[in-house]
């Protein structure tokens, strides 16, 4: 089948998925906003869509005025691309289906340009797959939601995993929507990995030198259990991207934090490593802590347990579901750093059953996460919508 993807870019989590159909002989394209600077494009070159002219002065307006990771940001939802390049493109390639990621300018471009031709398309965003009954849409809403595809698939269950467990019967899952799971390849060499290396409890933090990833509230969650004295044979590590000015603060903050608080010994910040590279690193960790106050659905919880490592997420993250709480990870309320020290110190307390649950985690991705359960389920999609 030929397939064509448009996104704002060819995130990391898209890699395995982009993989398996290539692998399963499918013809696919990618068509992008920006170029990351983590991408692996060893498998596939995005294209980079051509800007309108409306569309070049707002990026050279928002690039005047903000810095590098705030122009990042808002033109991930400000990108106007050139109508007839992207028919063009569309026409040239001739997809049976289109994939558009996020409601955004261009994907809403590009699924006018899919009806005038005739092709079929679908939204695959990380929007709840659970919506709040009695919740009435905005009229902005209602005019983008018809300027979209009807059939809509997301990564997502639910934005914030206490919902899904104490209200569910508040919600509901709309018609024509489905669940479509990330997927994570495990390490081959993590289902006989070794743990404790130093004979200490290793933990790592991964997530770009930005507010929002919250490194904060562990490096509090440490000085709180540096101050009851929790701390015995643990090290934190924490992994983030700092090219930009901005994020580069950032992460001098949190060192000046870190180095006035006293818990030096105990944490170290390291920045950005090739995305290859980083299965070696998460096989010598033992716990993962995703720490950021919002997070619209992190592949790093998978990442983890395919590597058989228990994660501990805050309850805002799209991927927080994929735990099974007590048994492959565990949850802390965001930017609560007593909660999240006291879960620190429960799994310190019981490090032994830490190898369990890191197995756990990893026949959980093996078995639910795989390509062959992002593909039935896709096709099956394709097949109930469509007929294809």
């Amino acid at each position: 089948m030929k397939l064509l993807f448009i996104a704002q870019r060819f995130h990391t989590n898209q890699f395995p998925i982009i993989k398996g159909l290539v692998d399963a002989g499918h013809d696919v394209n990618y068509i992008v906003q920006t170029v990351g600077t983590s991408e692996d494009h060893s498998i596939l070159t995005p294209q980079k869509m051509k800007l309108s002219l409306f569309g070049k002065i707002v990026d050279r307006h928002y690039k005047r005025k903000l810095d590098e990771t705030a122009y990042e940001s808002k033109m991930t939802e400000s990108t106007y691309p050139s109508f007839w390049w992207m028919f063009k493109r569309i026409k040239a390639m001739r997809p049976d289906v289109v994939i558009l990621r996020y409601r955004t300018p261009a994907t809403l471009t590009a699924n006018v340009v899919c009806k005038l031709l005739g092709i079929k398309s679908v939204l695959y965003n990380q929007t709840a797959l659970y919506s709040k009954k009695g919740k009435k849409a905005s009229l902005k809403s209602k005019i983008i939601f018809a300027l979209l595809p009807k059939v809509r698939m997301t990564t997502v269950e639910i934005s914030d995993v206490f919902d899904l467990k104490y209200h569910k019967d508040e919600h509901y899952i709309k018609e024509h929507d489905y669940f479509l799971p990330y997927i994570f390849e495990p390490s081959p060499e993590a289902a006989n990995r070794s743990y404790f290396n130093n004979g200490k409890l290793n933990i790592l933090d991964v997530g770009k030198y930005r507010p929002y990833k919250n490194h904060f509230v562990l490096a509090r969650a440490i000085k709180v259990m540096n101050d009851k004295g929790w701390l015995e044979d643990i090290s934190f590590t924490v992994l983030g991207q700092a090219g930009a000015p901005e994020e580069k603060q950032y992460m001098a903050d949190l060192q000046k934090y870190i180095d006035e608080n006293g818990i030096g010994d105990y944490i170290t910040l390291r920045t950005h490593i090739p995305y290859n590279q980083m299965r070696a690193l998460y096989l010598e960790n033992d716990v993962f802590i995703l720490t950021s106050k919002e997070e619209q659905a992190s592949i790093t919880i998978l990442e983890s347990m395919g590597n058989a490592i228990m994660p501990i997420s805050t309850n805002v993250n799209g991927t927080a579901s994929y735990i099974k709480e007590g048994e492959t990870g565990f949850f802390f309320e965001t930017d609560n750093e007593e909660n999240l020290a006291q879960c620190l110190k429960y799994i310190s307390d019981n490090r032994e059953k830490i190898p369990e649950w890191g197995r756990n985690g990893y026949e959980d991705i093996k078995n639910n996460y795989s390509f062959e359960n992002y593909s039935k389920a896709l096709f099956d999609v394709l097949s109930k919508e469509f007929g294809i």
